[in-house]
């Protein structure tokens, strides 16, 4: 009670202060990020007419600064700078601050990160740039300390009262050259198998070989580029890049960059053995590093990637689901310690003492996690494994991890009692999207519906609050949307909703998602194609200029998402202007992209998919006619090809009556299926052949013993007018 009635105070005492301050320009903006700014004595302005407008009428630069609310690092940079009164006036009486909440607005976070990387080497957040009252930069870093912050001000402020014009002049010809790299043409090449498998070779000098990830210091999931390394080693049976991916996810799941109590994964480590991290929890990170979990236990059948990824669900459904069915933004890095200080990391770290105090399983969790007095981190520690469960102990697997997560269980309900960090509630489509398509397809891989319904709930909410015909809005806060959807929204949106199509419990509805998911692609066509057949990332440019994403970032890049989402629709309707669109798009960008795959890794993927056929255990092919699902029985050693065929359509038996049909085979590491494991085919005669064929509807099932090597599934789909060109489709077994 007394510790409730501390918080209760500290909240009403914040209140209060707020209600004796007087708001900046930030008053009625949505965003979680600038409502935090919005009692700062910076005078700040959202990205806007209005403030553009002003900075030009009275002649002064602007400083522009971009963050997000969970960014530890904006946090400091706000207490230190923005909340002193003192740089706060100058900062007025100089300048037009303008506040930008990176996560709303990617476009211009993206544009003007290329300006910081630029003029300084480097990035981060929060991003520091300023620009003159054109609009064009010339001077950008990350945090600045406050009294090197008054020190640039101070210095900037008098160099553009003597120099205006010629810092105007240097500012314009920095705009142009970033403006010329944001519509920067890409190179034609073809990409053949052979040089997208050097590509994904390349890759491997780079990753560390010990703790997995890339890089000696500073380590992200980078997930684009793993997924598309799993994927490559699934195409070509290549073992050395599947222990790349395989590495860094046991690396990562031993690591303090999973929170091994609540679940999930924080956003990277800042060491290289992914041991301590940067806490805040991003909803982009659940829905990739869960996919790539995902997929990787479908590889191997490893059970702690099934596991991590299990408990990464559960938090997410748990902690970071609205009511209303979209999913939540973030959750802060920081949080209030014993002393009501705000302190990164409070809310995650252990001592032995606060272990034992609370579980029955102490010495089990304090030997497992490798917890000491004193801890590492500020004393304390973060909970990271030595080893994985196999290595650890005696028990078996399933055991092992029913001991671990009932012991674990008991640290989450106390750590429940502890202050929470800040949750951002809003909810952006693009992120939501991505964990749209990871949740149903982990329904189908782990059979559990209770995804598959929470990622129809998220599509509901956003289909329904978000979506007027073909007009979608981005964020939304406390069920009102606002601010126009970017290309990555149009296209994460669509493939999210074919994932919610492919994996459907109930087939009838599920046609209703492919449909919506044919208005974004439309819609996209329409609103965001450059002539070149590559994407702008806005359907009105803003900020420096139209810019077209081909570089990964958090999530993978909008140009490589389109590429993904015009393919997907190829495959499942039997609109041409689909795969003529991908066609395009591919040959615009999938050259230049083996060229840098560290950063452009989702686009051979997409590319691969489009010229390969896609590696995923649920395929479709004929237009969408026949969908092929490849479903391994490890209990009874058994490969199993579901083949289920629309009305109205065929597939030619495994022995045609006719020579000229192509039958249907089944060829497992090069040895053809026995033909008394096909089924009994039908005989019948249909419009376009008067003469009897044996073919199979409706739905089948080829077995095949699980053998390790590539399972070939070759045949020909025909309806009552026509028949098909021949389809192949290969399937790996580990």
């Amino acid at each position: 009670m007394k510790f409730m009635l501390c918080i209760f105070v500290m909240i009403t005492s914040a209140v209060q202060a707020e209600e004796t301050r007087t708001p900046n320009h930030l008053l009625g903006q949505d965003s979680p990020y600038l409502q935090q700014h919005l009692y700062n004595p910076v005078d700040w302005y959202p990205w806007g007419k209005e403030a553009l407008g002003k900075a030009k009428a009275e002649g002064k630069p602007i400083f522009l600064s971009i963050g997000y609310s969970s960014c530890h690092w904006c946090h400091v940079m706000e207490e230190e700078s923005f909340e002193n009164p003192e740089i706060a006036a100058y900062l007025n009486e100089n300048f037009v601050a303008i506040k930008v909440d990176r996560e709303t607005r990617p476009d211009l976070d993206e544009q003007f990160m290329l300006v910081t990387q630029a003029l300084t080497g480097s990035g981060g957040w929060p991003n520091s740039v300023f620009l003159t009252d054109a609009g064009d930069p010339f001077h950008a870093g990350t945090y600045f300390p406050p009294d090197a912050f008054s020190n640039i001000l101070e210095r900037i402020a008098r160099h553009w009262r003597n120099n205006s014009d010629t810092l105007a002049l240097e500012a314009a010809e920095l705009s142009a050259y970033i403006r010329d790299y944001m519509v920067r043409s890409t190179s034609a090449d073809p990409l053949t198998p052979k040089a997208v498998r050097a590509a994904a070779r390349s890759i491997i000098p780079y990753m560390d070989e010990f703790s997995g990830g890339m890089g000696d210091a500073t380590k992200f999931p980078q997930e684009s580029l793993h997924l598309f390394l799993l994927d490559q080693a699934i195409r070509d049976g290549d073992t050395a890049l599947l222990a790349v991916v395989t590495n860094t996810l046991d690396g990562m799941i031993m690591g303090g960059i999973h929170d091994h109590v609540g679940g999930g994964f924080h956003r990277y480590s800042v060491d290289p053995e992914w041991h301590v991290p940067h806490f805040e929890k991003m909803l982009y990170n659940q829905a990739m590093i869960g996919r790539l979990l995902m997929k990787a236990w479908q590889v191997t059948g490893q059970a702690s990637y099934r596991h991590a990824a299990e408990r990464t669900f559960d938090y997410v459904l748990r902690e970071m689901q609205a009511p209303s069915g979209g999913f939540y933004t973030a959750q802060d890095a920081d949080s209030l310690d014993g002393q009501n200080t705000l302190v990164e990391g409070a809310f995650y770290t252990w001592t032995p003492a606060e272990i034992q105090a609370v579980s029955d399983d102490a010495d089990f969790l304090i030997k497992l996690f490798d917890v000491t007095d004193p801890g590492p981190f500020e004393g304390a520690n973060v909970l990271h494994m030595l080893d994985l469960p196999e290595d650890a102990n005696n028990l078996s697997v399933a055991a092992f991890f029913e001991k671990q997560d009932s012991a674990l269980e008991t640290l989450r309900i106390s750590r429940s009692k502890r202050p929470a960090p800040f949750k951002d509630s809003k909810i952006i489509v693009d992120w939501n999207a991505m964990m749209i398509a990871t949740l149903a397809e982990a329904a189908n891989s782990f059979s559990r519906p209770d995804y598959y319904a929470a990622a129809e709930n998220a599509a509901q909410f956003i289909t329904g609050t978000m979506l007027d015909g073909s007009d979608l809005q981005r964020t939304s806060m406390n069920g009102s949307a606002s601010v126009p959807a970017q290309l990555t929204d149009y296209a994460a949106l669509g493939l999210g909703l074919i994932a919610l199509h492919d994996f459907a419990f109930d087939r009838g509805h599920a046609k209703n998602w492919l449909h919506m998911a044919e208005i974004l692609a439309d819609t996209m066509i329409t609103q965001f194609i450059e002539a070149d057949g590559s994407y702008r990332m806005t359907a009105t440019p803003d900020g420096i200029g139209t810019f077209r994403p081909f570089d990964d970032s958090e999530i993978p890049a909008g140009n490589a998402l389109a590429l993904a989402l015009l393919t997907s629709l190829s495959s499942r309707v039997s609109a041409p202007n689909y795969i003529q669109q991908a066609t395009l798009l591919e040959a615009t960008i999938a050259g230049a992209a083996a060229m840098a795959p560290i950063g452009r890794s989702y686009t051979l993927l997409a590319a691969q998919n489009l010229a390969r056929g896609s590696t995923n255990t649920v395929r479709y092919l004929s237009g969408g006619a026949i969908r092929v699902e490849a479903i391994k029985d490890n209990e009874n050693n058994e490969l199993k090809l579901q083949i289920r065929l629309a009305d109205g359509w065929h597939i030619n038996a495994h022995t045609p009556l006719e020579e000229y049909f192509v039958p249907t085979e089944m060829v497992i590491s090069g040895a053809p299926l026995n033909a008394d494991k096909y089924p009994r085919a039908t005989i019948k005669s249909l419009g376009f052949n008067t003469k009897e064929l044996a073919l199979y509807e409706g739905t089948l099932t080829l077995t095949a013993p699980l053998t390790t090597g590539e399972t070939v599934l070759t045949l020909q789909a025909c309806s009552d007018e026509i028949c098909l060109a021949p389809e192949v489709l290969r399937f790996r077994v580990w």
